[in-house]
């Protein structure tokens, strides 16, 4: 996994003032309730999987329970993972801001497999162009990314991640658009036999929707590259930008206790 390993230098093209500023903005308490909820949101998401594979409701299933221990144990204990570590590094302001981007990416991946696999599985023209585009997306960042990142390394510039989605290659461009143009196509023929003008919003809007998923999941990503390149050259970059050890770890950080003796 050659981009965890850039030097100093390297990463450069990934840490910026932007980088430690939004890790350095004060949190609020609210964000545990806050993740809490995504939480719950998410476990019955990942739940109704099976469902949807099965093509079958709620009432359908009469062994099916909205309250299964193995997947409410799970996130239990990810949810308690991410208050140890907040707990751990709550006298570190940019750690603890770390943390929450990580638990963030980590429910944002969960919830993107399962509206990813939700849409594909039910059985009509729009769950097929949803399974196309959500393929279809990580093919274009497979493609697109890591050349991008390359290039912004070897060329010492800063990476984008939007920007980085914008690709030179006229394939990779056609194959996206192509991808977007004909699901819309398809489902405005599959619609135009007589359905409301909701319906075929709908449908259009849905098959693109795990796309946006992927992108979106992309882009937090690779905040936390950042913040990984930020933590592991901290030293470097604390002199880089010119902070205080006090300012950069925190008051009440050990770190900070260390560097006085």
């Amino acid at each position: 996994m050659r981009f965890l390993n850039y030097t100093f230098e390297q990463s450069q093209s990934l840490v910026t003032k932007e980088t430690v500023e939004k890790l350095n903005q004060k949190g609020s308490w609210k964000r545990f309730i806050g993740l809490f909820i995504t939480s719950i949101l998410i476990y019955f998401s990942s739940i109704a999987v099976p469902l949807f594979i099965k093509g079958l409701t709620v009432e359908q299933s009469p062994t099916f329970s909205w309250i299964q221990w193995p997947m409410i144990f799970l996130y239990l204990i990810m949810y308690l993972v991410y208050l140890l570590f907040s707990i751990r590094y709550r006298k570190s302001p940019m750690k603890l801001k770390f943390c929450t981007y990580f638990y963030m990416v980590v429910l944002l991946a969960i919830f993107t497999v399962c509206a990813g696999i939700m849409m594909m599985t039910r059985r009509n023209i729009v769950s097929i162009l949803s399974g196309a585009m959500f393929l279809l997306s990580i093919y274009y960042l497979i493609r697109t990314v890591p050349r991008k990142l390359k290039e912004a390394v070897q060329n010492q510039t800063e990476f984008s991640p939007m920007v980085a989605l914008v690709t030179e290659k006229i394939s990779d461009g056609l194959v996206f658009l192509g991808g977007t143009g004909i699901t819309a196509g398809l489902v405005l023929f599959d619609r135009s036999t007589g359905s409301n003008l909701r319906g075929s919003i709908d449908a259009v809007l849905l098959p693109i929707m795990p796309a946006i998923f992927v992108f979106a999941t992309y882009v937090f990503s690779i905040d936390l590259l950042r913040g990984y390149y930020l933590f592991k050259y901290s030293e470097q970059y604390r002199e880089q930008f010119g902070y205080s050890a006090k300012d950069w770890y925190g008051e009440k950080s050990k770190e900070y206790r260390r560097m006085l003796g």
